[in-house]
């Protein structure tokens, strides 16, 4: 268009439906979260995500069957499509995903399909509308580890959570 290039994605989620009507009853729609999270997050100055500008719903009660989102188009290169990532970049990476929890957001995935350089800048995609506990920022940065080699200098009691949790589970 005349404003830019944008995603139309519509989805409609086919596994654990049983699970979400259940969890769409206490906790509410998912991506409507991610929607007021990435408004409030651009209008408070941080413009590294993209941009989310509809959301509409085929709903039944609060269990949502069909997504329809126009999400902004980032044009760049996906850090999976480079051979080789700089360290300025992973310092860029670091930076995004740092300041993306001081705004209280997550990324729950922060792995190489989901940042774009465009430019000199890193742009962060595909978010999580979840809460940003303790537990999933420390996910972040471990993650930043292990898709990075980006060293999690932050040992906080959500770190020690997470690593007691995987400890149990095994």
């Amino acid at each position: 268009t005349d404003y830019g290039k944008y995603i139309l994605k519509v989805f409609s989620p086919k596994v654990k439906n049983t699970e979400r009507f259940f969890k769409s009853l206490v906790k509410g729609d998912y991506y409507e979260k991610l929607f007021h999270q990435t408004d409030r997050v651009r209008r408070e100055g941080f413009a590294a995500l993209n941009d989310f500008y509809l959301l509409a719903e085929i709903k039944t009660l609060r269990y949502v069957k069909t997504y329809v989102m126009i999400i902004e188009y980032i044009e760049g290169i996906e850090l999976v499509d480079m051979p080789e990532i700089s360290d300025e970049v992973r310092g860029k990476i670091k930076q995004s995903i740092y300041s993306l929890h001081q705004h209280g957001m997550v990324s729950g995935d922060p792995h190489k399909g989901n940042f774009i350089l465009q430019g000199n800048e890193i742009r962060i995609i595909d978010l999580s509308g979840k809460r940003p506990s303790r537990q999933r920022k420390a996910k972040d940065r471990i993650d930043l580890e292990r898709h990075y080699g980006i060293k999690n200098n932050v040992r906080d009691i959500g770190f020690y959570l997470l690593i007691y949790k995987k400890k149990l589970r095994n």
